[in-house]
């Protein structure tokens, strides 16, 4: 009688084991398929003002962190006078700035059309009096040369307004973007806008043939983003590193 019980014992035990084991391996799974990386940032309030705003409206966007993970189909918003990326949580709604440390760059999957839209971390330095200062540049073209936007914003004018008749100065923006271009030796110059004379600065022995394609194209102001890579091929024909 007692074998017998030690037998039922030992299959009861050897059962039970195997369902624990199935189960476990069970919650992994699904543990992993359901994972999502939490990104660090901070709670923000957002102000009604729209005009310092690269998305106007929230986009869906994949963001590329430092350590090579990819957080996809994100609700995203870039703002250019804060140079800071905001995420939107789904569930509670809540509008987080997130840490610029952590992100190599941002994709915004369908900005008016354009599937083709990136913004990456930078290093750049203004002026010789500033260190570098890591921003969020919106990449137009890469390459032997590639060309970057950083979109700044100034003070244009100051307006006084009222709201529950209380007076108010409200500052009106205007953008004022800046372009860098940039080696792969990383040698990189800022400009106000994209004209020969900062070009051959830039590239003094093509001067000519800078001259040259701004004389042929002299009807079209490189200011969309199709001429800018347009101009940005031409140069990378010419440019030596």
């Amino acid at each position: 009688m007692k074998i017998r019980l030690i037998i039922i014992n030992i299959v009861f035990l050897i059962i039970s084991g195997q369902s624990l084991f199935g189960q476990t391996d069970c919650f992994s799974s699904a543990d992993k398929s359901n994972y999502e990386r939490e990104l660090s940032g901070e709670l923000f309030s957002l102000t009604p003002d729209t005009i310092t705003w690269f998305n106007k409206d929230w986009l869906i966007g994949d963001i590329f962190l430092s350590d090579g993970e990819i957080i996809r189909n994100k609700q995203i918003k870039y703002n250019g006078l804060l140079d800071e990326l905001f995420r939107l949580e789904p569930i509670s709604g809540k509008i987080v700035k997130l840490d610029k440390e952590a992100i190599l760059k941002f994709h915004f999957l369908n900005f008016n059309g354009d599937t083709s839209v990136y913004f990456k971390r930078l290093k750049l330095k203004f002026d010789i009096l500033k260190d570098s200062d890591e921003v969020f540049v919106q990449e137009i073209y890469s390459g032997k040369l590639s060309l970057f936007v950083l979109h700044t914003y100034y003070v244009q004018r100051k307006e006084i307004e009222a709201k529950n008749n209380v007076y108010f100065e409200k500052e009106i923006y205007k953008e004022k973007p800046v372009y860098f271009l940039k080696y792969m030796n990383n040698r990189t110059v800022a400009v106000k806008s994209l004209t020969w004379k900062n070009l051959y600065t830039f590239i003094p022995d093509k001067k000519e043939q800078i001259k040259q394609f701004f004389k042929l194209a002299r009807k079209v102001k490189i200011e969309t983003y199709p001429h800018m890579i347009m101009l940005m091929k031409f140069l990378n024909n010419i440019a030596v590193t």
